[in-house]
C-alpha cells in the first residue's frame, strides 16, 4: 500500500472513531439542546466529506463516485446556522433562499466534474491536478467555490451572534450568564482556514505550488473542520432567545412604531416572567 494512501487510511479511521463519538453525544444530549433536529441531519450528512477519499481507497470502478460530493460543506454551514438559529431566536421564521444560494451554486459547479468519464477521474486522481487550469477547471472552480462558501457561511454565523450578544443587554439582567461560548472563536478561525485554502488552491491552479495529493489534504481539513463545529454544537449552553427583531433595530431607517411594538412585547413578556417567578414567594408569606 503507498505512502500516502496509509495516512488517508488512517485519517479516515481516527475520523470515523470521532463521527461515532458524536453519535453517543448527540443521543445523549438530544432532548437539551436546541435546535437538534439539524444536528441530527449534520451527523448523518458529514461522511459525505470522506467519500472523494473513500472512493480513492476502494479504487477500480469505485471511482466514478469521485467528485459528487465536495459541495457538502457548504451544506453542513448552512446546517449549522440553521442549528444555531433556535439559541438566538425566540421565534425563527422560514429561511430565505439567499441563505441556500451558496449551496445551490456549489452543487451546480460539481456537476462537470461529477459527470465525468472514470479514465477523466482517473487522471485527476494520480497525484492530483497541478497546473493547466483551463484543462482542469472543473476540479479547481469547485474548491475555490467551496472555500469561498464555507468563508461567507463562517462570517454570517459570526454576525448573527455577535447581533445577539449586541442585544443581549435588552433582553436579561445579567448577560455574561447567557453569552455563547466558542462559536465566534471557531468561526472566526474557519474563516482564517477558508483564505488560506483558498489561497492555496489559486496557486496550485496556477503552477505556483506544487502539492501532491492536495485535494485528499483540502477534504480532510474541511472534514475536520466540519466535525469540530459539529462536536462544538453538542454543547449545551444557556442562551436566552432574543425577542427583538435584529433586522429593525439594526436598519438605519427603521419606524419608530415598529421599534416601539418590539420593545413592549419584550418587556410585556419580561414582566409576565417576573410576575410568576414571584408567585411561590406570595404563596409562602400567605401561609
Amino acid at each position: 500500500m503507498p505512502e500516502y494512501t496509509t495516512w488517508v487510511l488512517y485519517c479516515l479511521m481516527g475520523l470515523g472513531l470521532a463521527w461515532l463519538g458524536a453519535a453517543g453525544l448527540l443521543l445523549r444530549l438530544q432532548g437539551s439542546i436546541k435546535g437538534s433536529k439539524w444536528l441530527i441531519v449534520c451527523w448523518v450528512v458529514w461522511p459525505l466529506c470522506l467519500l472523494d477519499e473513500a472512493a480513492l481507497l476502494a479504487g477500480g470502478e469505485w471511482i466514478m463516485l469521485y467528485g459528487w460530493t465536495d459541495w457538502v460543506p457548504v451544506l453542513l454551514m448552512t446546517l449549522f446556522y440553521r442549528a444555531l438559529k433556535p439559541s438566538l431566536v425566540a421565534q425563527v421564521k422560514p429561511s430565505k433562499w439567499a441563505l441556500w444560494l451558496p449551496v445551490s451554486l456549489c452543487f451546480l459547479m460539481q456537476l462537470p466534474l461529477a459527470l465525468g468519464g472514470l479514465a477523466e477521474k482517473q487522471v485527476l486522481t494520480a497525484g492530483g491536478p497541478i497546473g493547466h487550469p483551463l484543462d482542469f477547471w472543473p476540479v479547481y472552480s469547485i474548491a475555490m467555490l467551496v472555500c469561498f462558501g464555507v468563508l461567507v457561511l463562517s462570517l454570517l454565523i459570526t454576525e448573527t451572534v455577535q447581533k445577539y450578544h449586541k442585544h443581549l443587554p435588552e433582553q436579561v439582567a445579567n448577560p455574561q450568564q447567557y453569552r455563547l461560548r466558542y462559536i465566534v472563536i471557531a468561526m472566526s478561525a474557519i474563516a482564517g482556514i477558508s483564505v488560506i485554502l483558498t489561497l492555496l488552491v489559486t496557486a496550485v491552479t496556477f503552477g505556483f505550488l506544487s502539492v501532491l495529493m492536495w485535494q485528499s489534504g483540502l477534504d480532510l481539513v474541511l472534514a475536520i473542520v466540519m466535525l469540530t463545529v459539529l462536536y462544538l454544537l453538542l454543547i449545551p449552553q444557556r442562551t436566552a432567545p432574543s425577542l427583538l427583531d435584529y433586522e429593525q433595530l439594526d436598519a438605519p431607517h427603521t419606524e419608530q412604531a415598529m421599534l416601539r411594538e418590539t420593545v413592549d412585547k419584550a418587556e410585556q413578556v419580561m414582566q409576565e416572567s417576573q410576575a410568576y417567578r414571584e408567585q411561590p414567594n406570595r404563596h409562602t408569606q400567605h401561609i
